[in-house]
């Protein structure tokens, strides 16, 4: 793995985009969310732990090398934005996107919403999960029953992390940008690497699934 040359990816993404927000919106819109799926298969690259680990020798061969998949739960933000990267491979994984119907489209007549996630099963098969922006009145009823689970949650939604969220995108002076979750990371059994958790903007240790974190300053580096 070629974690040198990700380093400097990541450093050429957090100053690559700065196009004027007077531009088109659209082809402004499209850029942010090529280059945020750009970063999904990037972040696979950082990550340690339950199934990010290579896989054991005993493992079968048709099993050695699974796909990564990476799941859109919501209202889709990305278009196209995943094509530039079609049939790229990532740890020696092709990379296989799945896409999930939002919470809100599964409440009943009376507006309840089901305790968890119909497709949950298959949710939780992904390595990595985008919730889109239209989950953010969902946050916790769709974040609560994936704490713990083995995959990283994503989003671009303010209040991400403190809802329990794992990677939250942001733009900062018309740059993308990202910050993490280290309680959640650790729930999910992940081990972020710390070249990764050096370009975070900000980095959370408590969230509304934990408290004061209990590793003393909850350092990953």
């Amino acid at each position: 793995m070629r974690v040198t040359g990700s380093i400097l990816f990541f450093i050429a993404c957090l100053t690559a985009w700065s196009a004027p927000v007077a531009v088109c919106a659209d082809a402004t819109a499209t850029q942010e969310y090529r280059l945020k799926a750009a970063f999904l298969y990037n972040f696979v690259l950082f990550l340690d732990g339950a199934r990010f680990d290579p896989p054991d020798d005993n493992a079968k061969a048709d099993d050695a090398n699974p796909p990564i998949l990476i799941g859109i739960l919501g209202k889709d933000p990305f278009g196209d934005a995943f094509e530039p990267l079609k049939d790229k491979e990532v740890r020696n994984c092709r990379v296989a996107i799945r896409r999930f119907q939002g919470l809100g489209e599964f409440a009943d007549a009376e507006g309840r919403l089901p305790a968890r996630h119909p497709q949950f099963e298959q949710i939780r098969g992904c390595h990595v999960v985008f919730i889109c922006r239209s989950e953010q009145e969902h946050l916790t009823a769709v974040l609560g029953p994936l704490r713990g689970q083995s995959l990283l949650t994503v989003a671009d939604t303010p209040g991400f992390l403190e809802a329990g969220g794992i990677v939250n995108f942001l733009i900062e002076d018309k740059k993308v940008r990202f910050e993490i979750n280290t309680a959640a990371a650790r729930r999910a059994r992940l081990q972020i690497r710390s070249q990764l958790l050096r370009l975070a903007k900000r980095i959370v240790k408590t969230d509304a699934f934990q408290g004061p974190d209990d590793e003393g300053n909850g350092s990953d580096t």
